[in-house]
């Protein structure tokens, strides 16, 4: 049955066998009652959800397994909010300086625009008549090359902090007491970056590390390098700081000669950032820019990743087989690429973008929300490449054309008088492929699913009582909840 939904880019719409496919669609209608009023849910083992009194609510008295993981609380004091650049100029007085020293320093602060915008004003163009003309028509001809690039990338309207909270899988980036966290792939460490611009890495056997420096602001995405104990990657509105901290040093503080800055023009905000899974290479994305790298970070060499259609690339997933990579754009274009020989087959959400994306372990499926639909979809893409065939498939099987509808996320209301559902700003899918977490953009709540791969996609249930999982080498798995008391999220 043909639905709205995803075209790969070489398909119609009225070809049926190129389109969105339906198949075991699960809904939020499905899910058991929420806590009654007074508890929050603690954990969920084996499809049982746990809740407890807010004032004694305590994972533990359930499962051992997270007794070593760090505990972190988020609160005001803790953090110093960052001054913006406006708030900055405020602390130094106007110095009097001629209209060329003062364009310089506009121009080198802020950007070409915004000086020929000084230069333009009436009261200069009064006392710098010749100056002042130039600026004018330089600037008409700007503004006809930016109306046309907003007219093909709406997008980049936005800049700085507000294209970051833009694209951001935050809720609510910038307001946030918590803009991201990365948990390591190997070991109990979590890297939480704040409010105030700074990295919280937590674990449970060394004091709290916070790494920080005036240049690292706007942090829009971390991730820990697979294999290393103590090196982390920071995308922020400079560029990539990757960190290698000392796992024998006990500074809790350490200096800017740990880091490293990998940055490329017109490659900022760095918005996505993610490692191969053998941690020997770093892929960067920028939502203002059609080119992704792909990092040599020891050498501080790079090889770029171009396609000039679709916008800047505002998502990016390394498979955990490490043979696929999953990119989206700012438009309605995303790819799932070949990182033998960098090729990519191109597909097209009918509208909006794709917000966020996940793999499964195996590295077969994706899954996928968009910025438009309360659904999940998922795209099984093991076959998409195949040594038989080229590596861009223009005409691929019938079953490989179709993204299939894994979840509808509709908003409902529930019994006891919550909302739940709705778009999704993250999801998160555990390294064993048997439970996801979905985070909503305007419901506080988590929906936790229950999750398989199936020969053409992923299967998504409930998590419920009477689940009980089996197979070889499975260990009890639990998600934790964590609460913010600041109202992040």
């Amino acid at each position: 049955m043909s639905v709205r939904g995803l075209k790969p880019s070489w398909g119609q719409y009225q070809n049926p066998g190129r389109t969105c496919l339906i198949e075991n669609m699960c809904s939020l209608d499905n899910f058991p009652r929420l806590p009654p009023e007074g508890e929050i849910v603690v954990c969920e083992m084996n499809g049982q959800v746990h809740s407890m009194n807010y004032d004694r609510a305590d994972a533990i008295i359930f499962t051992t397994s997270v007794s070593s993981n760090p505990k972190v609380n988020i609160t005001k004091e803790l953090l110093h909010t960052s001054l913006n650049r406006q708030d900055t100029r405020r602390v130094f007085l106007p110095v009097s300086e001629n209209i060329f020293k003062r364009l310089v320093n506009i121009c080198y602060e802020n950007g070409l625009y915004e000086a020929l915008e000084t230069a333009a004003e009436p009261d200069n163009v009064t006392a710098f008549p010749v100056v002042g003309f130039i600026a004018t028509h330089l600037l008409r001809v700007a503004n006809v090359f930016t109306s046309i690039r907003y007219t093909l990338h709406p997008h980049l309207r936005e800049l700085g902090d507000n294209l970051i909270a833009a694209v951001s899988e935050t809720r609510n980036w910038a307001h946030s007491p918590v803009r991201c966290l990365s948990w390591h792939p190997h070991c109990t460490k979590l890297a939480l970056a704040t409010l105030d611009d700074s990295v919280r890495i937590y674990s449970c056997d060394t004091p709290t590390r916070i790494i920080k420096c005036k240049t690292q602001r706007g942090i829009a995405c971390v991730a820990w390098r697979p294999l290393t104990s103590l090196v982390l990657a920071v995308g922020c509105d400079k560029g990539v700081f990757v960190w290698s901290l000392d796992p024998t040093s006990m500074a809790t503080r350490p200096t800017t000669n740990c880091a490293t800055l990998l940055k490329r023009p017109h490659h900022t905000p760095v918005t996505g950032v993610t490692w191969s899974p053998q941690g020997d290479l770093l892929l960067t994305s920028s939502a203002t820019d059609t080119t992704m790298y792909v990092w040599d970070v020891e050498l501080e060499e790079f090889s770029p990743v171009r396609r000039v259609d679709g916008g800047g690339v505002n998502v990016v997933s390394w498979s955990p087989c490490s043979t696929k990579l999953f990119s989206a754009t700012t438009g309605t274009t995303f790819r799932v690429w070949d990182t033998s020989q960098w090729t990519a087959d191109r597909w097209n959400v009918i509208s909006g973008r794709v917000q966020t994306a996940c793999w499964s372990p195996c590295g077969s499926v994706v899954l996928f929300c968009t910025t438009t639909e309360p659904l999940i979809y998922s795209l099984f893409v093991t076959k998409l490449f195949s040594l038989s065939t080229p590596l861009y498939q223009e005409q691929p099987s019938e079953l490989l054309q179709s993204a299939l509808i894994a979840a509808d996320l509709t908003l409902i209301l529930t019994e006891d008088g919550h909302t739940v559902g709705g778009l999704v700003v993250s999801m998160a899918w555990d390294n064993k492929g048997c439970r996801l977490a979905v985070l909503f953009r305007d419901s506080p709540l988590v929906a936790v699913f229950r999750s398989s791969v199936t020969p053409t996609g992923a299967n998504l249930a409930p998590c419920a009582p009477g689940y009980e999982p089996r197979g070889p080498g499975f260990d009890s798995l639990l998600v934790p909840w964590v609460f913010f008391p600041l109202g992040g999220g």
